[in-house]
């Protein structure tokens, strides 16, 4: 019975040195396909990994998400839509650590529906209320947005068969197009700066990459 523990324990010890590290798996796993979430809000994402070798990985994706805010009668609903790619650099082939840059095309689009009651005090201080005091007014806005997107981002990704990633995307965008009405919002409480604030927000491809793979 020793006998037989022992040599448990002695395959036990060899298993371990020779253990393939994430490296290991990235360069006989080349391909990996998922989704999650990657970008502005809870972007919703499909992204391709492909493994140049152990340690450099591209990962192409599409994500589609954006912010949405409604208070009474008032609704805010802003968007974009991302398709690009990312070059990774995974420094250590026996940790899943990465870093990352790249690019793409980032479209986004904003509506904002505004119904507005007129009272006393909003007939002094709200120029479209002037002269309308007791009635309600309304107002919508729609923009849109084209551009290139530039990135880099940062994380951590598993490995052997399935893997997990989490990381973080932070970059700026190039303007193609842009038709911008945030300006003409109804500028009553934070309306106007919300609707401000938001439209920069989905213009960018900042934002939370949490993901589930297959590598085969």
């Amino acid at each position: 019975m020793k006998k037989v523990i022992l040599s448990l324990i002695l395959i036990f010890n060899v298993s371990l040195i020779y253990a393939e590290s994430p490296g290991s798996f990235r360069g006989k796993e080349t391909h990996g396909f998922g989704f999650g979430i990657e970008g502005t809000g809870l972007a919703g994402s499909l992204f391709y990994d492909y493994a140049i070798n152990s340690d450099m990985q591209i990962h192409a994706l599409l994500s589609s998400g954006g912010i949405s805010r409604g208070v009474g009668s008032t609704t805010l609903s802003s968007a974009n839509t991302l398709i690009g790619a990312t070059l990774r650099y995974f420094p250590s082939e026996n940790y899943g650590f990465f870093v990352g840059g790249g690019g793409g095309m980032l479209s986004a689009s904003q509506s904002l529906k505004q119904t507005i009651y007129c009272s006393s005090s909003k007939a002094e201080t709200v120029t479209e209320c002037s002269g309308k005091a007791g009635t309600s007014i309304s107002g919508s806005t729609d923009s849109t947005y084209s551009g290139i997107g530039l990135w880099g981002d940062f994380g951590w990704q598993g490995y052997d068969g399935y893997y997990f990633t989490i990381g973080e995307k932070a970059g700026i965008s190039r303007k193609l197009a842009e038709d911008n009405k945030t300006e003409v919002a109804i500028d009553v409480g934070d309306h106007k700066s919300t609707t401000k604030s938001d439209w920069d927000a989905v213009k960018s491809p900042t934002g939370l990459i949490m993901s589930f793979g297959w590598h085969f």
